[in-house]
């Protein structure tokens, strides 16, 4: 399992204040992925403010994707890391501020739950699992219309965080909690065997 902070104020979220802001994208460089809008949508945010994106993963999209960050004039603030083992991701995850997940597929998105429980806000795609493990408490969900308003809400969405600093904190505060709440396996098995006795219930009615 992935390392967890401890739960605090002082812990989770972020003061930008005197310096920028640090989103980042986990994930195979898939075309579903859509990290190619999410560069779109970073090319707006940039022109704001100060910022980075981290992109860690690696797949048959990276080459496309570099080339797209010269043409867009990114090469300054997108940082390509490659594929990272779990630790290593982990520990790059502590030193960014804000998990984006375009995609346009993401049945499962375990890499939200991850980043939830470092305390990390998440703008995600809504659709599949983000949809099911994000809510306004702890991110921002962007509905997956047509490209150019997705492109701009999801752009909206990363400047309305990377602006508001006590925002950003409380989220990471509520996804943490959401997890332990919600999702760590002693829920999981409780919800489990809660089912299973309905439908014994219900069988034998």
């Amino acid at each position: 399992s992935i390392w967890r902070p401890p739960l605090s104020e002082n812990s989770l979220g972020v003061d930008k204040e005197n310096s920028q802001i640090c989103f980042a994208f986990v994930g195979r460089l898939v075309d579903w992925k859509a990290v190619d809008l999410l560069l779109l949508a970073f090319k707006e945010v940039v022109t704001k403010i100060p910022t980075q994106l981290d992109i860690i993963g690696d797949g048959v999209e990276r080459a496309n994707l570099e080339a797209q960050v010269r043409q867009l004039g990114l090469e300054k603030q997108v940082n390509f890391c490659g594929w990272l083992s779990q630790q290593e991701c982990a520990q790059k995850l502590q030193q960014v501020d804000v998990l984006v997940l375009p995609s346009l597929l993401e049945c499962g998105g375990a890499v939200v739950l991850e980043a939830m429980a470092m305390g990390l806000p998440v703008i995600a795609t809504k659709w599949g699992g983000p949809a099911d493990y994000l809510d306004e408490s702890c991110g921002i969900l962007i509905d997956p219309t047509s490209q150019k308003e997705f492109i701009q809400n999801l752009a909206r969405a990363m400047l309305t965080l990377a602006q508001q600093p006590e925002l950003c904190q409380k989220m990471g505060i509520a996804g943490r909690r959401r997890i332990e709440e919600e999702f760590n396996w002693d829920v999981k098995v409780e919800q489990i065997l809660q089912i299973y006795q309905k439908a014994q219930e219900d069988f034998f009615k």
